[in-house]
C-alpha cells in the first residue's frame, strides 16, 4: 500500500504566540511540583538500600571497627549526593525547557497526522507532517487523543515546542486544501 502524497505548501505553522495567563500558571505549577517530593523519596530509597546492606552484612558486624561505620555512612551519603545530583540535573533540563517555552510562546500547527505509535512506557506519540518534505513533528498526546485521531486526519495542534506538551488538539472541520 503506497503512501498518499501530502501537499506541504498547505501545512501552516504559526510560531512564537504568547502564552495565556492560565498556561503560564500551569507551567509554574508543574515547576513547583516537579522537584517537591524528590529528596524525601530519594532518602527513603537510600535508607531501604542501607537496611538491605545491613541485613546482608549482619554476620560481619562483629568484626566492624568504628571506621567501618564511618565508611558505611560516607558511602551512603555519597550515594545520596550522586542520585540527588542526577535528579537536580534532570530538573534543570526541564526548567530550561519551561523557560524557553515561556520566552518563545506556543506554536499552532495545521497539519496532517502521518503516523502513530506507542512506546514501551505507554507514551502515545503522533507524528505530524511539517512544512518541508522531510520535516516531521512528533508529539506525545493523551491516550484519548491517540485513540480519537487516526493517520491521515487533518488537525490543528497547539503545543509548546521545547517541552513537547500538546495544549490542544482538534480536527480541522474544513480540509486544508479547501481553506484557500
Amino acid at each position: 500500500m503506497g503512501k498518499a502524497s501530502i501537499d506541504h505548501s498547505q501545512i501552516q505553522l504559526e510560531e512564537n504566540i504568547p502564552l495565556t495567563d492560565s498556561e503560564l500558571n500551569n507551567i509554574n505549577v508543574q515547576r513547583k511540583g516537579f522537584f517537591k517530593d524528590a529528596p524525601g523519596i530519594l532518602l527513603a530509597v537510600i535508607i531501604l538500600i542501607i537496611l538491605i546492606a545491613c541485613y546482608l552484612l549482619k554476620d560481619e558486624f562483629i568484626n566492624f571497627k568504628y571506621y567501618h561505620y564511618i565508611l558505611f555512612f560516607c558511602v551512603a551519603s555519597a550515594l545520596y549526593a550522586f542520585f540527588y545530583l542526577i535528579m537536580y540535573l534532570v530538573y534543570m533540563y526541564f526548567v530550561q525547557n519551561w523557560e524557553r517555552d515561556i520566552r518563545n510562546g506556543k506554536n499552532i500547527l495545521k497539519s496532517i497526522i502521518t503516523s502513530r505509535h506507542t512506546t514501551e512506557n505507554d507514551e502515545y506519540i503522533l507524528t505530524f507532517s511539517g512544512r518541508n518534505k522531510d520535516e516531521k513533528i512528533k508529539l506525545p498526546v493523551s491516550k484519548d487523543d491517540y485513540l480519537r485521531y487516526k493517520t491521515g486526519m487533518q488537525v490543528v495542534v497547539v503545543y509548546l515546542k521545547h517541552s513537547k506538551v500538546v495544549l490542544s488538539l482538534e480536527e480541522l472541520e474544513i480540509p486544508i486544501s479547501d481553506q484557500y
